[in-house]
């Protein structure tokens, strides 16, 4: 039977790889889809104003400086879009061989953490399949809120003057501010499973179906910090007002990046227990429709736990994401510390603080005014609380809220999350 099972793990992940990478393939990187919404929200380059009146051959436009605004804001929603976190593949239930019952026995009452891990394997020849849904509704970018117009850019004047030899003319003192409301929502479906190989070593998989969808509002204004005084009508929208709104909005529903696991529990005693772990990210989601981060990911982890004590059993992971392509993806050290809670038999309550710090940050705030320089934050810090329920026999449900604890980056203000596990 353990030989079937695993066969048959590797023919679905064969599946599900050969699928994914077609589908990444067939997607490319051409710059369209989602990644391309922000970017045009006013127009390919920047904006280009309605011809001036006769008499003033003035061809009017706002590009450079913010088109680059435009792109700190899609790099923020790409590398968080494509990052969000996945729940641990890991199966609540862990088992032992007792050679007195010549069966394998429930090695803990407790049914271990969420998003994080904990040392305990599943057990030899014991396979744990699950389904999880979260979803994520974005409300802040860097501390902007993104439904009420705080994020905005400002477009300044291309320096005509300059392009022939003259000093600054009056109408380049004019901008234009762009307010941009956004609603981003993430519907994130985790199919997993997790094989014991051997006694203290498990293999898993996690693969994230997502669909996104981005609806954008932008509402731009001109300026006339120079021309009010002299000719108002010089700037105008093609409207033929000051004020100009504009929508955009796509979705896509499709791959996320794979991930590959392998836990080793080198360290059994009583009561403490350590594993190493490695990830393999799979760069399988497309990067153009924000589902991927476009660059294989290799992240290995140090995990350390206890057997429960009256039920408790406390945990701290610590571990690196080592990104292949540093433009793509940055290298960050990832953490979590909290406890499994064996509050009775069937229930057990799951709190871990989940901490990601990007190494080398280079990321421009969203949101500034041109040629700001402000970087965003290096720490992006969550609180997962949760519970895990023995349902039946050997099936678990599992409610989880993930809180965000600061503001940096895209930022959801609860991301609830569903599941279902079953160990066989």
């Amino acid at each position: 039977m353990p030989t079937r099972r695993l066969t048959g793990i590797l023919v679905f992940c064969a599946v599900v790889l050969s699928a994914a990478t077609v589908h990444a393939d067939h997607e490319g990187s051409s710059g369209s889809g989602l990644s391309s919404l922000l970017p045009n929200l006013f127009g390919k380059g920047g904006i280009l104003l309605a011809p001036p009146p006769s008499g003033f051959s003035h061809a009017a436009h706002f590009t450079a400086a913010s088109e680059a605004q435009l792109n700190v804001i899609n790099d923020s929603l790409r590398g968080q879009l494509s990052n969000i976190p996945l729940p641990s593949p890991a199966s609540g239930f862990t088992f032992s061989f007792d050679p007195a019952l010549g069966a394998f026995t429930r090695s803990t009452d407790s049914f271990g953490p969420i998003y994080s891990q904990r040392a305990n394997t599943t057990g030899r020849g014991k396979f744990t399949v699950g389904a999880s849904y979260s979803r994520f509704t974005f409300d802040t970018l860097d501390d902007k809120d993104l439904s009420n117009g705080e994020l905005q850019v400002t477009f300044v004047h291309e320096p005509t003057g300059a392009q022939v030899g003259q000093p600054p003319f009056f109408f380049e003192r004019d901008n234009i501010t762009a307010k941009i409301y956004a609603n981003i929502v993430s519907d994130v479906f985790v199919l997993s499973g997790t094989y014991g190989i051997l006694d203290n070593l498990d293999l898993s998989i996690a693969v994230p179906i997502i669909h996104t969808e981005i609806r954008l509002r932008g509402v731009a204004t001109i300026n006339k910090i120079g021309t009010g005084p002299v000719n108002p009508s010089i700037h105008a929208f093609s409207n033929g007002s000051d004020t100009l709104a504009v929508r955009a909005n796509d979705e896509s529903t499709g791959f996320g990046d794979i991930v590959l696991r392998a836990k080793w529990n080198f360290l059994n005693t009583d009561p403490i227990l350590f594993a190493a772990g490695l990830d393999l990210r799979l760069p399988s989601g497309s990067v153009d429709d924000l589902r991927g981060v476009g660059t294989p990911v290799v992240s290995p982890v140090f995990i350390a736990s206890t057997r429960p004590l009256a039920g408790f059993s406390p945990h701290v992971n610590i571990g690196f994401h080592f990104s292949a392509d540093r433009e793509k993806q940055d290298h960050e050290l990832f953490y979590a510390v909290g406890f499994d809670w064996a509050v009775f038999k069937p229930l057990t309550f799951v709190f871990d603080i989940l901490g990601r710090r990007i190494i080398d940050n280079q990321r421009l705030a969203a949101g500034q005014e041109p040629g700001g320089t402000k970087l965003s934050g290096n720490d992006i810090l969550d609180a997962s609380v949760g519970f895990k329920v023995n349902v039946w026999k050997n099936v678990l449900g599992v409610v989880n809220v993930l809180l965000p604890l600061n503001s940096s980056g895209l930022r959801d203000k609860a991301t609830p999350l569903f599941a279902l596990e079953a160990s066989f």
